[in-house]
């Protein structure tokens, strides 16, 4: 069947970086470099605005069980508070915006130091052209900040790629698992939905998409979780990106 879609929306964990990428060497850097970066730009504006964001965040989740407060102030408690939160969210992999925009600073830092190079699969960029050069326009949507998203194209094992992508999303349009974060996307870029095809590793999220009226195909990339067989049958699965150019 022809790719008929203007609009590629790409997830990028477990679709065109692996997810260990993200899990062995993204995650444990945060956690490694945490306490020093706070103690370094705790009087930084830009960090001022991710604590607000997570003092903000902290309100929400009071009466989340085993929750981590946050104390006020600016002394050695109150820097301590932070990175147990900071951890305490990091440990049950929590999507909140707060959160992921403090990644996104810290992995800068790393990325910027040479400290960290972004892994995309061997396949991605090649299509990646294709398709551009087939007219098609390219964009992400992660739970990662948009900020975290260009710093790992920019700074990718391949070079700065970014120029391949016209826009990031994140979870400011909303969760993934939710149509209408579809819907606000395809107003945002001022298409229809149906001109959308989304890749994603993760079947909750394709059904969202599908329910918003875009169409999405399933990875099943090496170190995934195992699709669902009931769920992901309705869906076109592919282990490469190089498949979509098969079906031109």
């Amino acid at each position: 069947m022809p790719l008929n879609e203007n609009v590629i929306l790409l997830d990028i964990e477990g679709t065109i970086t692996s997810i260990s990428f993200v899990k062995d060497t993204l995650f444990p850097y945060v956690s490694t470099v945490l306490e020093d970066y706070i103690e370094k730009h705790w009087n930084d504006e830009s960090f001022q605005q991710d604590l607000e964001l997570l003092r903000a965040q902290a309100v929400i989740d009071s009466n989340v069980e085993g929750f981590v407060p946050i104390s006020s102030g600016n002394d050695h408690n109150a820097k301590k508070s932070v990175i147990n939160n900071v951890l305490w969210q990091m440990k049950y992999d929590k999507k909140t915006t707060a959160l992921k925009q403090l990644q996104g600073h810290i992995w800068k830092d790393g990325y910027e130091s040479g400290l960290l190079k972004g892994h995309l699969y061997e396949d991605v960029l090649p299509v990646l052209n294709k398709l551009t050069d087939l007219g098609k326009k390219i964009y992400t949507y992660s739970s990662g900040s948009t900020e975290a998203q260009e710093y790992l194209f920019q700074y990718s094992m391949y070079g700065d790629v970014s120029s391949i992508f016209s826009k990031y999303f994140d979870t400011k349009m909303g969760p993934k698992g939710s149509e209408t974060s579809y819907i606000n996307i395809a107003n945002e870029i001022n298409v229809n939905c149906s001109d959308i095809l989304f890749l994603t590793d993760v079947v909750a999220e394709a059904e969202a998409a599908i329910k918003a009226g875009c169409n999405s195909i399933l990875l099943a990339r090496p170190g995934n979780a195992p699709l669902d067989f009931e769920k992901s049958s309705k869906f076109r699965i592919i282990k490469t990106l190089d498949e979509l150019l098969k079906i031109q």
